[in-house]
C-alpha cells in the first residue's frame, strides 16, 4: 500500500509505546461517512485512528423543560449506533467512543491519554456563540502541540466565502442573498468515501475491532424507557437509513400529488437526516440535480426543493453571524413587540388543548410524531403569535426545539421571527384562521380524527368546529367525545381583529425601516 504521509512517530506513556493518533470528532448535525472532509481528512492519517462523539451536557441544559424528548434521543441513539456499526467494517475497524462531558473538558484529557497530534471536526454552523466555541477548542488543542481542522459540510456553501462576495458583509435579507447566487455558482460536489488502497491507518492487532471507551447510552439511561412505549417510531435515524431513503426520495416525492392534504402525515421527508448530518444536503442537492434531467416533474421537483435548500442556506449565514439570533432580547435582527404572557393560553397551546382542532391535530402530531409539515407549522406558528394568542414567538421556537426532530436553530428561528412578524417578513402578511384553514386543507377531517381522537366519530362537517354541534344533530356517543374535548379558549373573531389592528400599528411605525409605503 503507497502512503503519501509522515511516517507517523512514537510517544511513551506509563512505560507502553503510543502511537500518534488522530481523531475524528463527530458531532451532533455530522453524523455520517459520506461527504464528510473532515473524516476524509483524519482516516488518512498514517498512525492510530480514533473516533468520538461528546454528548454535551449542553443538549439537555438548553432546554427550558427538561431537554429533547424521546423522538429526538431516539433517533440520535439510533444514527450513533448506525455509525459505530459502519466504522467497525473495513477499511476503518474502529469504534465510537462516546463520551458524556464538556468538549473543552474532555478533549484535552484524550489528547494525553492517546497521544493525539491531529483532531479534525465538522465546524459549527448554528451560531455565533458556537463557532467562538470552536476556537476555543483550537486553542485548547494548539496548547498541547494538537493540530485542530474544521471544514464546512453541513452547508451547500462556506459561509466565509459568501460573506466575501457580498463585499464582507452578511446579507441580511433573502433577497439580499439571492443576488449574490450567479457569483456563488454550483454547490461543490459531494466528497466519496476514501477508497481502502488510499488509507495507511494502523489495523487494530490481529484485525479485532477494539471496544469503544465510552459506549452509548440506552434510552433507559437517560430516564426514557416509560415515555418510549408512547411514539410511533416514524423514522429510523442513521446513514444507512438516510441513504436508502434518499435512493427512492425523488420518484416518490415526484409522484405524491400536488396537494397539501397528502403531505400532512407523510413520512417521506429527509429533514430529520439533514438536521443530524446522517445526510449531507450536497449529496441531496446532487440527487435532485441529476432527477432534474428525467422528466419535467423532477425539474418542477428540483426548484420547489432548492428553494427550500437555499431559504436554509440563508437562515444559516444569518443566524451564524448574529449574536442572540434565537431570543429576542439582544437580537439585533428581531422587532422587540410587546408580547402578553399567559401561562393559560401557554400551557393549552403545548398541550394541543386549545379548543380549535386543526390547531390542536397539528401540535399533537409535533409531540407525538416530532415532525409536522411546514403548512401545518406555519398554522401554528401564526395562532401562537400575531395571529390570535399575542404571545412571544421564542416559547414557539423552544416547544419545536423540545420536540421536533427536524429541529434546526437558525432556521426556526428565521421562521418564527417571519410568521410572527418580528423580522425578515414582507408587505403582505396572510391571515391563518385556524378553522378555514383547516377546512381548506383537511376537507374530511381525517388528519383532525387521527391526532385528536375524542373526535374521530364526529361527522366531518363539524369536526372543525365541534362546538357547533349540537344535540340534536348528534348521537349520544358524539356528545360524549365532545364533552371530552375543550371549548375555544378565545374568539377567533375579536382576538384575530385586535391583533391584526396590533400588527397594521406596528407595520407602520415600522414602515421606514421595512421601506413600506
Amino acid at each position: 500500500m503507497h502512503c503519501n504521509y509522515p511516517l507517523a512517530t512514537q510517544t511513551t506513556f506509563q512505560g507502553q509505546s503510543i502511537p500518534d493518533t488522530t481523531v475524528h470528532w463527530f458531532r451532533l448535525d455530522a453524523l455520517r461517512l459520506h461527504d464528510n472532509p473532515a473524516f476524509v481528512d483524519a482516516v488518512k492519517t498514517d498512525g492510530n485512528f480514533k473516533a468520538v462523539f461528546i454528548i454535551d451536557p449542553w443538549f439537555n441544559a438548553n432546554y427550558n423543560n427538561g431537554g429533547p424528548q424521546v423522538n429526538v434521543w431516539r433517533f440520535l441513539l439510533e444514527a450513533l449506533h448506525d455509525l459505530d456499526s459502519r466504522l467497525q467494517k473495513k477499511p476503518y475497524c474502529a469504534r465510537l467512543n462516546v463520551l458524556y462531558g464538556q468538549p473543552t473538558m474532555i478533549l484535552p484529557e484524550l489528547y494525553k491519554k492517546w497521544n493525539v497530534k491531529k483532531i479534525t471536526f465538522q465546524a459549527s454552523q448554528v451560531s455565533s456563540e458556537s463557532m467562538k466555541h470552536d476556537g476555543i477548542i483550537k486553542i485548547l488543542s494548539e496548547q498541547q502541540n494538537v493540530q485542530a481542522v474544521s471544514y464546512f459540510s453541513h452547508t451547500l456553501y462556506d459561509p466565509a466565502n459568501v460573506i466575501a462576495l457580498n463585499n464582507g458583509r452578511v446579507p441580511l435579507s433573502y433577497k439580499e442573498f439571492r443576488r449574490l447566487m450567479p457569483l456563488m455558482g454550483k454547490p461543490a460536489s459531494p466528497i466519496p468515501e476514501p477508497h481502502p488502497m488510499s488509507l495507511c491507518m494502523k489495523a487494530p492487532p490481529s484485525e479485532l475491532v477494539p471496544e469503544p471507551e465510552g459506549k452509548i447510552p440506552k434510552l433507559q439511561d437517560l430516564g426514557l424507557s416509560d415515555e418510549f412505549a408512547l411514539y410511533t417510531n416514524s423514522w429510523v435515524g442513521g446513514e444507512t437509513e438516510a441513504l436508502s431513503r434518499l435512493s427512492s426520495f425523488c420518484s416518490r416525492r415526484a409522484a405524491i400529488p400536488n396537494e397539501p392534504v397528502h403531505w400532512l402525515m407523510s413520512k417521506d421527508t429527509l429533514s430529520p437526516y439533514i438536521k443530524f448530518g446522517c445526510l449531507s444536503v450536497r449529496q441531496l442537492f446532487s440527487q435532485l440535480l441529476q432527477f432534474a434531467s428525467t422528466s419535467s416533474k423532477g425539474q418542477e421537483l428540483f426548484e420547489l426543493l432548492t428553494k427550500n435548500l437555499l431559504l436554509r442556506e440563508f437562515a444559516f449565514l444569518v443566524g451564524s453571524s448574529s449574536p442572540k439570533f434565537d431570543v429576542m432580547e439582544g437580537n439585533s435582527l428581531c422587532i422587540q413587540l410587546p408580547w402578553e404572557s399567559n401561562n393559560v393560553f401557554i400551557q393549552a397551546f403545548r398541550n394541543g388543548q386549545t379548543g380549535y382542532p386543526w390547531i390542536d391535530a397539528i401540535i399533537r402530531q409535533i409531540r407525538q410524531d416530532g415532525w409536522a409539515h411546514f403548512l401545518a407549522r406555519q398554522s401554528i406558528a401564526v395562532f401562537l403569535t400575531r395571529g390570535y394568542l399575542w404571545i412571544s414567538w421564542v416559547l414557539g421556537k423552544e416547544f419545536f426545539q423540545e420536540f421536533m426532530i427536524d429541529f434546526e436553530l437558525p432556521v426556526s428561528s428565521v421562521c418564527w421571527m417571519q410568521s410572527s412578524c418580528s423580522g425578515f417578513f414582507c408587505t403582505q402578511i396572510e391571515s391563518y384562521d385556524p378553522c378555514l384553514v383547516g377546512k381548506q386543507i383537511d376537507t374530511d377531517g381525517h388528519y383532525i380524527k387521527t391526532y385528536v381522537p375524542e373526535l374521530k366519530d364526529f361527522p366531518s362537517e363539524y369536526v372543525h368546529q365541534p362546538w357547533k354541534c349540537s344535540s340534536l344533530h348528534t348521537e349520544a356517543s358524539w356528545l360524549c367525545d365532545r364533552e371530552q374535548y375543550p371549548k375555544p379558549i378565545i374568539d377567533v373573531c375579536k382576538q384575530g381583529e385586535l391583533c391584526c389592528k396590533r400588527v397594521q400599528s406596528i407595520m407602520k411605525a415600522l414602515a421606514d425601516v421595512y421601506g413600506v409605503e
